[in-house]
C-alpha cells in the first residue's frame, strides 16, 4: 500500500511540475498588455533620384576642387 501511495504522489508531483513549467514558459497570460513596439528611426531607401541642380545640395563650406579625383577625396 505504501508503494502504491508513493507512485500516486510521484505521478501528481510530476504533473504539477510540468504544469508549472507550462505556465511559466509556454502559456501567455491574456491580461497582460501587448509590448509597445518602437518605430524604426532609420530611413528606408527605395531608390535613387537624379537631381537636376546638385550644386544647391552641396555644402557651401566646401570649396570646389580642380580635378574630379580631388573632389571625390574631399567629399569622403
Amino acid at each position: 500500500m505504501k508503494k502504491r501511495l508513493s507512485r500516486v504522489l510521484n505521478f501528481f508531483a510530476f504533473n504539477l511540475l510540468f504544469f508549472a513549467l507550462y505556465l511559466n514558459f509556454i502559456h501567455k497570460d491574456s491580461n497582460t498588455p501587448a509590448p509597445i513596439s518602437a518605430k524604426s528611426t532609420t530611413a528606408s531607401v527605395q531608390g535613387t533620384v537624379l537631381v537636376s541642380n546638385p550644386e544647391q545640395y552641396i555644402s557651401k563650406d566646401m570649396k570646389p576642387q580642380g580635378s574630379v579625383q580631388s573632389q571625390k577625396l574631399s567629399y569622403n
